[in-house]
């Protein structure tokens, strides 16, 4: 599926209204373009977004960034403040609502997750089973998300992911966060991996953008989607219902 619209379409990705977390798949298209085989494509590595993809943590995000809202700015938040740039730093989302006290925004709901994670997160049913089997199959892994790396850090070993992957790049390891290329650019050097040879998995249009635009093949994280439709307009190569749908993708 071709992509076009270039920065107009990262644009009208964050600017379409909120939808519930909880996809209804049955509406959604998910047939499969023609992909040669894995053999052909001998995939060395498979890189994934954090949040949506591998943990479930959208309630907690939500519930924290609302907390901070209340606590800082004393009301109560939009919709639009909730979730517009979803999938963008955590910085760049408090800025987008108070430019003046977006430190005081990050710092609150910091304070809220971090209470929070140890009881709040965890692995996707089949994350763990999907990612043992890349490993074996001898697949390179990575997580490339735009949260800091701290957090990144703690949210894998509190969801007991942490031991899966060989490669983590965060939000402070890039100076432009993804849907720019930079971050998975910069998992594939750590990997020492071409991008022809390697997949981006992750539930956010921001996701497929900067694994098409640094030249990988691309696999939509359905299970997790706040707007399935929304990311399957990014053109993945690959729409994964499910986290062994993944297996099917880049191993064949």
């Amino acid at each position: 599926m071709p992509l076009s619209g270039g920065a107009n379409l990262y644009n009208d990705i964050w600017n379409r209204p909120p939808i519930p977390f909880e996809p209804d798949l049955k509406e959604v298209d998910v047939s499969q373009p023609e992909l040669a085989p894995a053999s052909a494509l001998k995939t060395a590595a498979v890189l994934f977004d954090l949040d949506g993809t591998l943990v479930d943590s959208f309630p907690l995000i939500a519930e924290c960034f609302a907390y901070a809202i209340r606590r800082i700015l004393g009301r109560d938040p939009t919709p639009e403040e909730l979730y517009r740039e979803w999938g963008a730093p955590l910085r760049a989302r408090a800025a987008a609502v108070a430019p003046d006290r977006w430190e005081e925004l990050v710092a609150a709901y910091e304070s809220c997750y971090d209470r929070q994670q140890q009881h709040r997160l965890r692995a996707f049913p089949g994350v763990p089973e999907m990612l043992l089997d890349l490993r074996r199959s001898g697949a390179r892994l990575a997580v490339v998300t735009s949260k800091r790396r701290h957090r990144t850090l703690s949210t894998l070993r509190t969801a007991r992911l942490d031991s899966f992957f060989d490669c983590v790049v965060t939000d402070d390891d890039v100076p432009i966060a993804k849907p720019s290329p930079d971050p998975v650019r910069l998992a594939l050097d750590r990997l020492a991996v071409s991008p022809g040879r390697a997949w981006m998995v992750g539930d956010a249009p921001f996701d497929v953008l900067a694994g098409r635009a640094a030249g990988t093949r691309t696999v939509a994280a359905l299970w997790g989607a706040r707007d399935p439709q929304g990311l399957l307009a990014a053109g993945p190569d690959y729409a994964a219902v499910e986290p062994s749908d993944v297996l099917s993708a880049v191993l064949g």
